[in-house]
């Protein structure tokens, strides 16, 4: 356990969860839902929301670890924190309002 480097599997977190954003995104403007169309992307957009949450919740415990293992606070870690309010608190804010 001391060999582990919490704030960068934090920042990857974070880096994942930007992508599949981006992917989720993409796959909102495209998506088409006329009868007749058959595909997918809303179960897709469903587990990509899965991914993400699980996602989120890791780099949120990876951050707090770090914290107590008091590693070096670098741009890893500030990023995490950043990405933990971007992409967890202020849509959680946003769902309240």
């Amino acid at each position: 356990m001391n060999s582990i480097n919490f704030k960068k599997w934090a920042f990857r977190f974070t880096i994942w969860i930007l992508i599949l954003n981006i992917i989720t995104f993409y796959l909102t403007i495209n998506y088409v839902d006329f009868p007749g169309v058959k595909n997918n992307t809303g179960l897709t957009l469903f587990y990509f929301g899965i991914l993400g949450s699980i996602l989120l919740l890791l780099s949120i415990i990876f951050v707090i670890f770090s914290t107590i293992k008091k590693e070096k606070r670098n741009y890893q870690y500030w990023i995490s924190i950043i990405g933990i309010a971007i992409f967890g608190i202020l849509p959680l804010i946003g769902s309240f309002l």
